[in-house]
This record gives C-alpha cells, sequence and structure tokens, in this order.
C-alpha cells in the first residue's frame, strides 16, 4: 500500500475553500475512506524530463497551459483571479509540479480547483501535487471508481457531480456539465462564458482524426455531446491536444462521426465483416487533409466497428 495523496491537514484546508468559493450543487466525497488505497507507480513523477512547456494568455484572465510538442502535446485551460486560480487536467507530476511553480511565481495565487475533464491518468496524473497544497479536486460522480479501480497514482475528487455543476472563484463564473457518456462516462465540458472558452477535451478535435479506436467511446453520447458544443456561444475550444479548434471545426467533426457510423453500419448491414469491411469505407478529400489520417483512419474504422456490432441486432 502507498501513502495517501491528501493528508488530512489539506483536506482541511479543501473543505474550507469549498466553503468559502464555491458555489455548487456537487457533493463532497469521503476522501478517509480511500485513505490506504492501493495505487500503481506514477511514471509521471521524476526523474522530470525536458520538455516544452507554457502558460500562455487566451483572453484576459483565462490562460492554457501545455506539455510536450504536437503530437503528444497535452493542454488545458487555467482561469488565473485574486482569490486563486482554477487548473483543468494538469497531465503529469512533473507538469504540474512546474504549472504549480509557475502560477505562484507569475500571479503569486494558489491553485484552488482542479477540474478533471475524464478520468483518463494521461489527463488527471500529478492532481495530488494540487490536492495535498489544498485545492479541491472536482470531477463527474463517473471519475472516482476508475481513479480508485484502476489504482491511479493521482488525486480522488474532492467533490463531484452529476449533471452540472459551478464554480465561482474570483467573481468569474465556470460552468461544468456532462452532457453524456462519449469519451468515457466521465466526461465534463468546462465552459468559461465571460470568455466565450470550452475546454471540451478528446472528443472536440481541430481538422485532427479522434485518437486511435476510440477507445472509452459511447458514439450516441459523443453526438450528442457535439451537438451541445455546436449550441454554446464560444469562440475557443481547447481540445487537450494539438492546438485549439472553432466551432466549424466541431460541425466537421460531427459530419465526420456521423458519416462513418453510417458507412460502417451500412457495410455490416450488407454482410461485411471486418477483413471486407475496412477497405471499403470512404473519405472525403477533406479528411485526408486532417492530422493523423495515415495513422487513425483504419483504426477509427475498428473501433466504430465494434461499436456497431456490439449494439445491432439482426437476425439470429
Amino acid at each position: 500500500m502507498r501513502r495517501s495523496l491528501i493528508t488530512l491537514s489539506a483536506l482541511l484546508l479543501t473543505l474550507g475553500h469549498l466553503t468559502a468559493s464555491a458555489q455548487t450543487d456537487g457533493r463532497t466525497v469521503s476522501l478517509a475512506a480511500y485513505a490506504d488505497r492501493e495505487m500503481l507507480p506514477d511514471f509521471t513523477e521524476g526523474p522530470c524530463p525536458d520538455m516544452p512547456r507554457s502558460l500562455t494568455q487566451v483572453d484576459g484572465s483565462l490562460y492554457r497551459h501545455t506539455s510536450q510538442a504536437i503530437p503528444s502535446l497535452h493542454s488545458g485551460f487555467v482561469l488565473v483571479t485574486d482569490e486563486g486560480a482554477l487548473v483543468i487536467d494538469p497531465a503529469g507530476t512533473c507538469s504540474a509540479n512546474w504549472l504549480k511553480d509557475e502560477i505562484d511565481s507569475r500571479f503569486g495565487v494558489p491553485v484552488r480547483y482542479v477540474v478533471y475533464t475524464h478520468a483518463h491518468f494521461d489527463h488527471i496524473a500529478g492532481s495530488q501535487v494540487f490536492q495535498d497544497a489544498g485545492a479541491t479536486v472536482v470531477a463527474h460522480e463517473n471519475a472516482v471508481e476508475p481513479v480508485v479501480g484502476e489504482k491511479l497514482p493521482t488525486a480522488v475528487p474532492n467533490v463531484v457531480f452529476d449533471d452540472r455543476t459551478t464554480i465561482t472563484l474570483g467573481g468569474e463564473l465556470v460552468e461544468l456539465v456532462h452532457v453524456a457518456p462519449s469519451h468515457s462516462n466521465s466526461m465534463t465540458l468546462v465552459y468559461f462564458p465571460r470568455h466565450k472558452a470550452l475546454q471540451c477535451t478528446d472528443i472536440c478535435q481541430s481538422d485532427t482524426f479522434p485518437y486511435n479506436d476510440f477507445l472509452d467511446f459511447y458514439y450516441d453520447g459523443w453526438i450528442e455531446s457535439l451537438d451541445w458544443v455546436i449550441g454554446q456561444d464560444v469562440d475557443v475550444i481547447d481540445i487537450g491536444h494539438y492546438t485549439p479548434a472553432t466551432k466549424d471545426d466541431i460541425v466537421d467533426l460531427r459530419e465526420y462521426m456521423v458519416d462513418l457510423h453510417g458507412q460502417v453500419l451500412g457495410l455490416v448491414r450488407e454482410g461485411q465483416h471486418w477483413d471486407q469491411l475496412y477497405r471499403n469505407v470512404e473519405f472525403k478529400n477533406e479528411y485526408k487533409e486532417w492530422y493523423g489520417y495515415e495513422q487513425m483512419r483504419i483504426l477509427n474504422i475498428l473501433g466504430m466497428y465494434r461499436w456497431v456490432t456490439n449494439h445491432r441486432r439482426g437476425v439470429w
């Protein structure tokens, strides 16, 4: 067993922060229940690799942090106020330590909140750095089980919610919304209305192919989530990787997803099996220009094929 990622003093400080600053209908998680949980080694800990990192201004008090270089870049928004900062997905212990020091040296404020976009380790690793220092970690309620069950060496959320909640910090309103299961069943979209900015990690893309074979994937909820994004008043969308997106990019992505689903479903209904089917999916010329076409197109077909075959019932 490894030690808990949060000390009692940090827990008390965290609850104090919640009472003082947050207006949320989320519920508090009893971290004592997970104090002695088993965790896997943290490969994002030291020695810290020499990689590009940045914290750049997006709009007023809203910033974007990045670590690594494209194509493996990870990113998330950071809101900086006089009362403290809010960080989305620190993406590694080394990066979290760097980001914590960067916020302190540039702005002189503590990180008060960390928000999980979803419970995948590549995004939420390093959150214990902020939680141990007193930050409140907020996530969708479905994030707790995989963090604990998969023995992820990161912070168990302090506060969880179901459909939506808000955080108010330094006069700034942040809206957290779970539309539907999409890329995981714990996906949270984070909206900054004052800045017309949205954190839409992994389910949104910017002329880039969705990763691999869609992995932790729910097609119907993915489309529902993209519809929600398209309906928001946003100018900039951070996607957790690569470069930020616009709503036009999301419209194009939705069209691609619906087209891919329709083609794969149609070919399966014609009786084609995998060895035949993947050769017969056609991609529009514009999709061939997206980043990752050569690496991801067959994997995308495979992921959609698995979804389709698991969600249909013919005559048998």
